[in-house]
């Protein structure tokens, strides 16, 4: 018996029964290590026998290798199969992981579990400074090597993801919910030799979804840090609707157990959007829809009860022009508030917002109210479906969700998109063209997919993105009971959705009885409403005034920085400009929520700090001298980034007041002289999200593409630190010989 394996725990030699101290087996510790990051592959494992065919070999490494019986690529013999060296198993392991940089990747992505040892020596370099993913779909070979070998030790120290489905997208999306900064610091796939022909297709297939899974994660925050300028723009303009007018806090359940239909405008709708006209379907199915259909539905003499809306853009507005009061009578618009003001100036109809956070903060508590905490949406579809959930809504329909191009087209025939290109239209210039172009311009993204009648059909990155989510959302609400039908009748096959025709689905629910009443949103009119504003308005001025002290503060603990970092030698001069950057921060840090407002204005540095967090604390050995002035040079980065980010937010706060006080709304960023936006989005961040790929052979880089816009029980708990000021990190003792001394330590 050896206690110098991986993670220093006790391994028994082969032949030898598991350990057993104070009544925990091997298998109960490793479970339990295992277990707050992967419930369901722990629940798998403790249900799955053990492979039989494991035979266990002592090696002069002092720990075991294995071998297991399997068929030969032909299927036609049995051969033995190793799971690692039989003789130097820990410095295979070592030799396939050397390649690795640690430094470029916060996910490594592992393909083969076998005996884990690369995989603890995997866990011991990144620890908790990143995200490990196992892929490995033989659970009774995971139920062996977890009943053999204690690992309990370095997987309470690193944050391990097992996945055990090729297929199951939603598992990978899961894997890193909460986590997509750590996807956009680098994502690195290590392949395990030993496992790579006992894996076979299912790693193929693992990758692929993978990837998926992975470039949409970059759209999530490279379109949180692209967009935040005007995110945070259309918030702040949009806070009168948002603080004076209702929002969808007493629309949940309203139609509980009811059906709903989700509106879209992709090509297939044409096919069925004619159903919903039968007069006695808008009575029974609540019909929820995207903004691009409403002038389509409304041609039809159909009247959707909720019509939703999100997006960035003022051309958006175009959805509803020419429409009058009278048209929209009994629709209400439900917005996430970051949609463009454009959009809520348009509606002439009733308009609810639904909760935000960042608005819930400029407020405050006495202003604030509860509002509707809906999911947020990737697209408006989501946002529909999302909204049908939050009605009580079951079953939920979907039509005109291609996330394709049935039958070579982007947008259902008479799309509200089409009446935008009117003004471009000739006889070389046709629909079909433009539509043609609208595809052809992202053909670098173009892959293939299945449609739902298992038909060939072509997608795109941006919406390949799009499914990613819906999956997810559709087997989350499958493990709710809650069903989801896909009625597209074309485009992409959806996961964890039933295929149905619309006809057979409203046939169903026709049968049901009426819908009740929904709510009628409250008004609140004259002398309150106007005092409300008033207070909103003195809201926002002292808001703005906090914002600017934080400008001012950081500039003043950049200047400390600065001379910290000229004079670092000194370090008696250093401890002394610790303590005056303490001070600064700690008023700074009072200024509530106004620095809080300020770090989420601040994506793009608050992604660079966490980068510079990553590369310090992957320096372990780095002597404390070099991590201190790392620190220093990260946070002179930091408070800059934050000071130009409260110059920011403070402009547009003085836009909302002006809107507020009946000045233009702003919908779009002011235009430099230059021609490029006043406050350009971080473009150079695009490029930090790679995936890579190493072997025992080597790491060859490989871009996984560009991409636009787009949370979990068993997702890794590890985030990076937050964006705050504070001083450098204490960095660890000298030797008693020092005689310069070190911060911290006045």
């Amino acid at each position: 018996m050896r206690a110098d394996g991986p993670g220093g725990r006790i391994h028994r030699k082969a032949g030898r029964s598991p350990v057993n101290i104070l009544g925990l087996t091997v298998l109960d510790r490793n479970l339990a290590a295992l277990a707050p990051t992967n419930l369901n592959a722990v629940t798998k494992i403790q249900t799955a026998p053990c492979r039989p065919d494991v035979t266990w070999i002592d090696t002069p490494d002092g720990v075991p290798s294995a071998t297991i019986t399997d068929l030969d690529p032909l299927g036609l013999a049995q051969v033995s199969r190793s799971l690692a060296s039989q003789r130097r198993p820990l410095e295979e392991a070592r030799r396939l992981c050397e390649p690795v940089k640690i430094a470029d990747a916060a996910v490594l992505v592992v393909m083969g579990f076998g005996l884990g040892y690369h995989v603890a020596e995997l866990a011991r370099r990144v620890r908790k400074t990143g995200i490990i993913i196992v892929f490995e779909p033989d659970v009774s070979l995971l139920r062996s090597v977890f009943e053999r070998l204690d690992m309990s030790g370095w997987l309470e120290q690193t944050n391990l993801v097992v996945l055990t489905d090729p297929s199951d997208s939603a598992a990978m999306a899961r894997a890193i919910q909460g986590n997509e900064h750590a996807v956009a610091l680098g994502t690195q796939i290590v392949e395990h030799p030993a496992s790579r022909a006992r894996l076979g297709d299912a790693s193929r297939q693992f990758q692929a979804g993978f990837t998926d899974v992975v470039r949409a994660a970059r759209t999530t925050v490279v379109t949180t840090m692209v967009q935040t300028q005007a995110t945070l723009r259309n918030l702040t303009q949009n806070i009168d609707h948002y603080a004076l007018g209702p929002g969808i806090e007493d629309l949940r359940n309203a139609a509980r157990g009811r059906s709903a239909v989700v509106v879209s405008a992709g090509p297939s709708l044409e096919r069925n959007v004619g159903l919903l006209s039968r007069p006695e379907v808008r009575d029974r199915v609540v019909i929820i829809a995207a903004q691009t259909v409403l002038k389509t539905l409304l041609a039809r003499g159909i009247r959707p009860h909720f019509v939703t809306a999100l997006d960035f853009h003022e051309i958006s507005a175009r959805f509803y022009e020419g429409l009058t009061a009278r048209d929209v009578e009994g629709i209400t618009l439900v917005v996430e508030p970051k949609v463009n003001p454009a959009v809520t100036s348009a509606f002439p109809g009733s308009i609810r917002c639904a909760a935000d956070g960042f608005l819930d903060l400029v407020l405050g508590d006495e202003l604030a109210r509860p509002m509707g905490a809906i999911r947020p949406g990737a697209t408006v579809a989501h946002l529909a479906y999302y909204l049908a959930r939050w009605l009580g809504c079951d079953p939920v329909a979907l039509i005109g969700q291609d996330l394709g191009f049935t039958d070579g087209q982007y947008y259902a025939a008479g799309a509200a998109i089409h009446d935008v290109w009117a003004g471009e239209l000739n006889g070389f210039n046709t629909l079909e063209m433009l539509e043609w172009q609208r595809i052809a311009r992202h053909r670098h993204t173009l892959r293939r997919a299945t449609d739902a009648l298992g038909r060939p059909v072509y997608t795109d990155e941006q919406m390949a993105t799009y499914l990613v989510q819906f999956e997810r959302d559709f087997a989350a609400d499958a493990q709710a009971g809650l069903t989801t039908i896909d009625a597209t009748e074309g485009g992409v096959a959806k996961r964890n959705a039933t295929p149905a025709t619309l006809a057979e689905f409203l046939d169903r629910a026709a049968a049901g009885p009426a819908l009740p009443p929904m709510p009628e949103p409250p008004f609140n009119h004259g002398a309150d409403r106007r005092a409300r504003a008033r207070a909103v308005s003195e809201r926002l001025r002292s808001v703005r005034r906090d914002v600017q002290s934080v400008g001012t503060l950081s500039r003043q603990a950049e200047a400390v920085l600065i001379e910290m970092r000229e004079h670092h030698a000194d370090q008696q001069r250093v401890n002394r400009l610790i303590a005056r950057v303490e001070s600064v921060r700690d008023l700074v840090t009072r200024l509530r929520p106004a620095f809080e407002l300020v770090q989420r204005m601040n994506q793009t540095g608050a992604f660079r700090r966490t980068r510079a967090d990553r590369a310090i604390n992957i320096e372990a050995e780095a002597d404390p001298l070099t991590r201190q002035r790392l620190q220093i040079e990260r946070d002179t980065a930091n408070v800059r980034s934050l000071a130009e980010a409260a110059d920011a937010l403070g402009e547009l706060l003085d836009a909302a007041l002006g809107a507020l006080g009946g000045g233009a709304k702003r919908t779009r960023d002011p235009i430099a002289p230059n021609g490029a936006p006043a406050d350009g989005p971080a473009a150079d961040l695009a490029a930090a999200v790679v995936l890579r790929r190493c072997t025992r052979h080597g790491a060859a880089g490989r871009s996984s593409g560009a991409a636009r816009s787009a949370r979990s029980p068993d997702g890794p708990r590890w985030s990076a630190p937050s964006p705050a000021w504070r001083r450098p990190a204490a960095p660890p003792a000298l030797p008693c010989s020092a005689k310069t001394p070190m911060p911290h330590a006045r």
